[in-house]
């Protein structure tokens, strides 16, 4: 991890000594050698990470009355797409903008709560107590549409930005499972010489060599999404607001822009479950002059 911060370092340091460098030339126009025209549109890729942050109140979506309550969930995601910035005020001198974009979204939520002791199988099919832990993996990939306000501080390239965003669910899913933790020799009662049953057409009953035991599944995909959310009560849109901060590194007439943004949810998912899905997003613009 330190070489990799020393060589974002030394790139950034780089490409600021290649700006400078290039808008010093620029500032000296001649008669042969007239300024350019300052762009006023920028277009280009948008992608990142995304660190999911769920927060909700479910038990289990398979009326599990041993399950604990799941509060919080996070994972790892990403996000990649397209972005449109138009300057407002003098392009040269310009400090703030509009920014658009159109995203791809991925947020998906792990939950981990310790269970109950249970009784399993053990080696010679004897019944023996077993530690449980019980999981919760919710899949869950929108379309984003954002439009956001962005303003230059203190007269320099470092900017903070602000606008809504609205998501509209391509597919999602939730797996509820239940796993042994402990002794290491355990089985679930019925895993043996059913490791190949199913939960449903999509999903497996048991397993990690029937340690893990599937207790429920709802998956959601296009083109019957919306409509299998509704029944679900899950909303099939999002609506969140972004808020961050962003550095431009100007390289000829593009745009390198670092960006860190927290992504908060002002609608539920699921008002049944009280689910709110957030993220924290570190990602990269480049955008090209038009």
């Amino acid at each position: 991890m330190r070489r990799i911060g020393y060589a974002l370092c030394a790139a950034f340091l780089l490409a600021s000594s290649v700006a400078y460098a290039q808008q010093e030339i620029g500032a000296r126009a001649t008669p042969l050698q007239p300024a350019k025209k300052a762009p006023r549109i920028y277009v280009g890729p948008v992608g990142g990470y995304n660190r999911s942050l769920h927060s909700s109140s479910f038990r289990s979506i398979a009326d599990d009355q041993l399950c604990p309550t799941f509060e919080s969930g996070a994972a790892h995601g990403f996000f990649i797409g397209g972005s449109f910035e138009y300057l407002l005020g003098n392009p040269r001198d310009s400090k703030s903008s509009i920014i658009a974009r159109v995203l791809y979204n991925s947020i998906p939520g792990l939950y981990s709560q310790p269970g109950d002791r249970l009784p399993s199988l053990g080696p010679n099919n004897e019944t023996i107590v077993s530690e449980i832990e019980h999981t919760a993996d919710i899949k869950y990939n929108t379309v984003d549409f954002e439009v956001v306000y962005k303003l230059n501080l203190f007269n320099s390239n470092f900017g903070i930005v602000v606008g809504p965003t609205f998501g509209i669910v391509l597919d999602a899913s939730r797996t509820q499972k239940m796993t042994i933790v402990s002794p290491s020799n355990a089985v679930f009662s019925g895993s043996a010489g059913n490791l190949d049953a199913m939960f449903d057409g999509n999903t497996k009953l048991f397993d990690n060599y029937g340690r893990t035991r599937v207790v429920a599944h709802q998956e959601w995909n296009p083109p019957a999404a919306v409509a299998s959310l509704k029944d679900a009560n899950w909303s099939g849109t999002r609506l969140g607001v972004k808020a961050g901060a962003q550095y431009e590194i100007a390289v000829g007439r593009v745009l390198v822009v670092p960006c860190m943004y927290y992504n908060f949810a002002i609608t539920e998912v699921s008002a049944n479950d009280n689910l709110r899905i957030n993220a924290l997003q570190l990602g990269v613009d480049v955008r090209f002059a038009l």
